[in-house]
């Protein structure tokens, strides 16, 4: 005696809306339509409940005959991510941890900032590059995230929240860079007009740096926004916290920064998270402003943001003045200092981690 196939299973088997190419998704949904004997303007109206007025589900397509929702569930899976708990800072950052058809939990951040509304999204369950100022890391690897894990995560926000993105940065669990094809998919998606229609202007894509990834990037999605996790200016301590460097040192990564702004006409944005005591010295500063000479890029400072299993500390306010002090006598570009937003709900830069699931 075989046992029922779980709903999870069936939820797999079935093709994924959100994954699926702007051609791909016309193809499938028109070939439905005419099997089930729908007229075709009914393929309008999915696209249109699909990618813009963001259902939970097919029965939330009201203006679609009951049969036909039910058809379209057991044809097609909309959402693969389901809300298992939301997390809600004192500073109105929400925290999103998500049950993944597939098995397992990812995180997805939303931060809101005056006029500006930044979806934080996930590539990867987990990340197995194991940087050590990123909680991602430390609570492990689970496998790489389909193409329609990540829409989701935006029309999920979008749905359960009501806050539209102005902003969607790729800096949320995981790699980017090392779960490329996926992420090449969710911008065709996320950008295609016929789809989700969001501006590639704005988009960022952060990597701690795959050079042949980042000139594809430029190539394909010119208009996407580059960040390179940045942190160090030597490749021995850069190395040291950043275990990928040794596969990619800084120099290849660097010249790969260069080829994509030669190739966009874009400025790369740096990400520098202080770490006290180990790269926030005056000779850091100084080896930083000779690495980028000459790079179109800003600079963006962060104070590391702990948690449990890290042995850094958190900088000072001072000593992030003291380190742009420092770096602006030699660096030409803008320099900013990041506000850190949801720490008390571990939903800043670096404290992401599948850990979360146990404390929920």
């Amino acid at each position: 005696m075989t046992d029922e196939p779980s709903s999870v299973s069936l939820a797999l088997e079935r093709p994924e809306l959100l994954g699926l190419g702007s051609q791909e998704f016309q193809a499938a949904i028109a070939g439905f339509l005419e099997r089930e004997g729908e007229p075709r303007y009914r393929q309008g109206q999915v696209r249109e409940w699909t990618y813009r007025r963001m259902p939970l589900s097919f029965q939330d397509m009201s203006d679609l005959p009951v049969r036909l929702r039910e058809r379209l569930g057991e044809s097609f899976t909309l959402l693969p991510l389901v809300k298992r708990v939301e997390k809600i800072s004192k500073d109105s950052t929400r925290k999103l941890l998500w049950d993944r058809a597939a098995g397992g939990t990812i995180e997805s951040v939303l931060i809101p900032d005056a006029d500006r509304v930044t979806y934080c999204i996930s590539t990867q369950a987990g990340c197995p590059v194991k940087c050590t100022f990123c909680a991602t890391g430390y609570g492990g690897f689970q496998g790489q995230l389909r193409p329609a894990e990540i829409v989701a995560q935006v029309l999920g926000l979008r749905a359960l929240t009501g806050l539209a993105p102005t902003n969607i940065v790729y800096m949320g669990m995981g790699e980017p860079m090392l779960n490329f094809d996926a992420v090449k998919r969710s911008l065709e998606v996320l950008t295609h007009p016929d789809q989700v229609g969001f501006g590639a202007r704005r988009i960022t894509v952060s990597t701690v740096g795959v050079p042949d990834r980042i000139r594809e990037l430029g190539d394909l999605f010119p208009q996407v926004k580059l960040a390179l996790s940045f942190h160090a200016a030597r490749d021995d301590l850069r190395t040291e916290i950043i275990p990928l460097n040794r596969k990619y040192p800084l120099s290849e990564v660097l010249q790969a920064l260069r080829d994509h702004a030669s190739k966009t006409g874009k400025k790369v944005t740096l990400e520098y998270l202080v770490l006290p005591g180990v790269n926030d010295t005056e000779r850091d500063a100084s080896e930083v402003i000779e690495r980028v000479r000459g790079l179109p890029s800003r600079i963006n400072l962060i104070g590391f943001n702990p948690f449990p299993e890290a042995t850094y500390s958190k900088p000072s306010v001072k000593r992030l003045l003291t380190f742009r002090r420092w770096l602006e006598a030699g660096y030409h570009g803008e320099i900013t200092i990041r506000r850190s937003r949801g720490e008390d709900i571990q939903g800043a830069c670096g404290q992401l981690s599948l850990k979360h699931t146990e404390e929920t």
